[in-house]
């Protein structure tokens, strides 16, 4: 079965969703995963069995529905490490793919400006696209963003860190991001609410990699 043709418009907007995710795929054989133990950290102690033997596996998991997702992933690596991936703003362009550069247009005290350009195919459209955000961040557990420029309707939303302990008393970090996300007029919000959830697993999954990578 062919792949549905979408329109430039389409494809840029969406292209501008997946740049500012940073998708990358997460590998099968990935190392460092989180052991199969049981987490006794209250901010998970709501999900089912399922999602937590998911995360114990080094899984993300996605939970919502129409631009509205949280996303988690358990990494076993330090909060400062995790705190230091997350707003390596600009070395992206070193670990995660297509994207060609991301710049720090302003910082001031606790927030961030940045610019980022990201080129790549999408459904057999080559197309290049510039989204910028401001993040406020609380050191080392929380930032929260928002898309001031791009070609989106709204995005926004914030990533906590957080350290969690595993039985026997493994200490691990658990991300977590809290998003909610609308696409212009020109795109099917069908097709967007697909690509979104999807790109926020493989974003998280990214994100771990990089994290086990630099511990």
């Amino acid at each position: 079965m062919m792949k549905p043709k979408l329109s430039q418009p389409i494809a840029i907007a969406v292209l501008s969703l997946v740049a500012w995710l940073g998708v990358v795929p997460l590998p099968e054989t990935a190392t460092g995963s989180a052991r199969a133990t049981e987490i006794s950290s209250a901010a998970i102690a709501q999900l089912s069995d399922r999602e937590r033997d998911q995360l114990n596996r080094g899984q993300a998991i996605v939970t919502g529905e129409k631009g509205s997702y949280v996303a988690k992933v358990l990494i076993p690596a330090g909060q400062a490490t995790v705190w230091e991936v997350l707003t390596d703003y600009r070395n992206f362009s070193r670990f995660l793919p297509n994207v060609v550069s991301c710049q720090v247009l302003e910082a001031t005290g606790n927030q961030t400006t940045i610019e980022q350009i990201d080129e790549r195919q999408v459904f057999g459209l080559g197309v290049r696209s510039r989204i910028k955000t401001v993040n406020i961040k609380t050191p080392q557990t929380r930032i929260d963003f928002r898309q001031i420029e791009g070609d989106l309707t709204r995005l926004e939303g914030y990533w906590t860190i957080e350290t969690v302990t595993t039985s026997p008393g493994d200490r691990f970090v658990l991300l977590t991001q809290v998003v909610q996300a609308q696409p212009n007029d020109s795109t099917p919000k069908g097709i967007f609410y697909s690509i979104f959830q999807d790109a926020l697993a493989d974003t998280l999954g990214a994100l771990r990699q990089e994290a086990i990578r630099r511990s």
